[in-house]
């Protein structure tokens, strides 16, 4: 055995001491870092997995997007077929109305050009909206079931504003009633080219 002198062994116990601090701060700052930084690569490699394999799945449902999409387009086309166009409003508004009130008991002799405007019903819909006054006559029950009638035909449009009135005038039956009333309907946007 080798004898060290007490300096020798406290320098000795020093430099152990400085060897083992060098190499805990060592791992610390390289391979704790290294160790976060693997991790951090391990998690987005993860993420990247998981979108690839989402992507691969609707890559795989393509067909079924597509039709579905294709559906949806189709539905959305006959909806808006039925709307107020954009051009001509009050023509197709008195076609729809003499169409829609031909089997029914109730007199609409008044019609107003549409109000056009941005805002309507809904917030934020894409479509504008017209705004039509009528007025007609008709008895109470009539009048009742043509509202109904009108709004489950028409699920889109919007009666409102109704006002009720007796019927008073020369010529006229006392029990029919006045009625005047708004009907607000969504305006398809005119395709250009159409």
């Amino acid at each position: 055995m080798i004898n060290l002198t007490k300096a020798q062994r406290d320098q000795l116990v020093s430099i152990a001491i400085g060897t083992l601090g060098l190499m805990a701060v060592l791992w610390y700052f390289g391979v704790t870092s290294m160790q976060a930084s693997l991790a951090a690569t391990e998690r987005k490699s993860a993420e990247m997995q998981k979108k690839l394999r989402d992507a691969e799945a609707l890559m795989k449902r393509e067909e079924e997007i597509s039709g579905t999409l294709q559906s949806r387009s189709e539905l959305l086309a006959r909806r808006e077929a039925g709307l107020a166009p954009d051009r001509d409003s009050y023509a197709w508004l008195i076609n729809t109305m003499n169409t829609f009130i031909q089997s029914r008991k109730v007199n609409i002799d008044t019609y107003s050009q549409p109000e056009i405007s941005e805002t309507g019903i809904l917030p934020k819909f894409p479509y504008r909206w017209a705004t039509f006054h009528l007025s007609g006559t008709g008895y109470y029950h009539d009048l009742g079931k043509f509202f109904a009638d009108f709004e489950n035909t028409f699920p889109y449009f919007r009666l409102q504003n109704v006002n009720l009135s007796a019927n008073s005038g020369p010529g006229m039956e006392p029990e029919k009633l006045s009625v005047t009333f708004d009907l607000v309907a969504p305006v398809a946007a005119s395709i250009p080219g159409q």
